[in-house]
């Protein structure tokens, strides 16, 4: 199957099967070429909005604090995770596929996870929000554990 043809055949279809949202991740971003996170934004059947907005230039340390309220510091991964999730309350759109753009093998970046555990953090209050979190490797697109799949109809 092309590329093109693909994306067609993803494009309206809703993303309730965690194959299909590595295959539209592997056409729209094919490979990767710096550590950055894309934001998906999916409608309230499932399927792509066309909307993937680049986050760049994230703090090394997702411990880092990012945030200084009265109850003490924020990490930067938990108001990471926070500002997405009122991007989806906020807009039409009714939850967020989080990709993870790492080049080289899976599993070399040792702070992965604790950005992971911050999106999901954030999105506490409405964790169905989340829909998945994947990272994309010099191997392509794989959904990280405790995606919401198996909560969708």
């Amino acid at each position: 199957m092309t590329d093109a043809t693909a994306l067609a055949e993803l494009d309206y279809r809703p993303l309730t099967d965690d194959r299909d949202i590595e295959r539209l991740v592997n056409v729209l971003l094919e490979r990767p070429s710096v550590a950055r996170t894309w934001i998906m934004l999916l409608d309230d059947q499932l399927r792509s909005t066309r909307v993937i907005i680049p986050i760049d230039d994230l703090p090394n340390d997702p411990q880092a604090p990012a945030a200084m309220p009265s109850g003490g510091p924020v990490s930067a991964a938990r108001v990471l995770g926070d500002r997405i999730a009122q991007i989806v309350d906020q807009t039409p759109a009714a939850s967020v596929v989080v990709i993870w753009e790492r080049p080289g093998v899976p599993g070399t970046d040792p702070h992965l996870i604790r950005w992971v555990e911050g999106m999901r953090e954030g999105f506490s209050q409405n964790p169905l929000a989340l829909r998945a979190q994947l990272v994309l490797t010099d191997e392509g697109a794989r959904v990280l554990g405790g995606s919401a799949s198996s909560r969708v109809a």
